[in-house]
């Protein structure tokens, strides 16, 4: 019956402890990018040298949140808990050496992902070629729209105006974007919520300097096409041999 009880009391005593939040710090030595278990989409997953030399896998977020890229030998200070599956979720990530920035926030304080947002029900745009303007400025957000699985960002203008743009899908895009690229865009602006929206039909990435196509001259978005090219691939028959 000792035996049992204290069984129990280690049990309860390490699910008390993953459920408790912690900071860690340590070196980097491994980067591997994974299916996230909080939807279908990838994150990093960090292998990290804390200072009793105890290796830690953590997870972070998808790559394009991250304001700055992380390095295999970057000494890294994260904020986060274990889940149940003893699993180390990041809250808050900085830099050591970057005391004096706010540390940049991956997940609320009840741990959802600040990279999903839930936009509130609005009429869907529609794409106006008449509409079109051209818009240059910095990206200080960026997010995955639940419903519809389009990834958006907030954009800051050099004299301070704050606009939305709709890009495409994470999938469409593939890590091209990051939080900080400073971008020039051309799209259809439409009124929503009295905010400034941009259906973004072609960015050019100052960062990488690379032009993104998005949609074609009408407004029509490429990332359908791209799915139907793959959805005939898989309903072709294969042929006998």
């Amino acid at each position: 019956m000792k035996t049992l009880a204290s069984l129990m009391i280690i049990l309860v005593g390490i699910g008390f402890l993953s459920a408790q939040e912690m900071e860690l710090k340590g070196e980097i030595v491994e980067i591997t990018e994974i299916v996230s278990p909080e939807g279908d989409f990838n994150i990093l997953e960090v292998k990290m040298r804390i200072e009793d030399k105890e290796m830690v896998k953590a997870h972070l977020s998808p790559a394009w949140f991250l304001d700055t890229e992380v390095k295999v030998g970057d000494e890294i200070m994260l904020k986060g808990q274990y889940d149940e599956k003893n699993q180390f979720k990041v809250r808050e990530m900085r830099y050591p050496w970057r005391l004096d920035r706010i540390p940049l926030k991956i997940r609320s304080e009840t741990y959802e992902p600040l990279w999903l947002k839930t936009r509130l029900k609005e009429i869907s745009p529609i794409y106006d070629p008449q509409k079109e303007r051209q818009m240059k400025g910095r990206i200080v957000e960026l997010y995955i729209d639940q419903p519809s699985a389009v990834m958006e960002a907030i954009v800051e203008t050099e004299n301070g105006e704050i606009f939305k743009a709709r890009i495409a899908p994470e999938k469409f895009l593939k890590n091209r974007l990051r939080v900080g690229d400073d971008l020039e865009l051309k799209g259809s602006e439409v009124k929503s919520q009295e905010e400034i929206l941009i259906l973004t039909r072609e960015i050019k990435n100052i960062r990488t300097k690379e032009d993104i196509i998005l949609r074609n001259a009408e407004g029509f978005p490429d990332w359908y096409e791209e799915g139907e090219e793959i959805k005939q691939q898989l309903e072709e028959p294969v042929p006998e041999e």
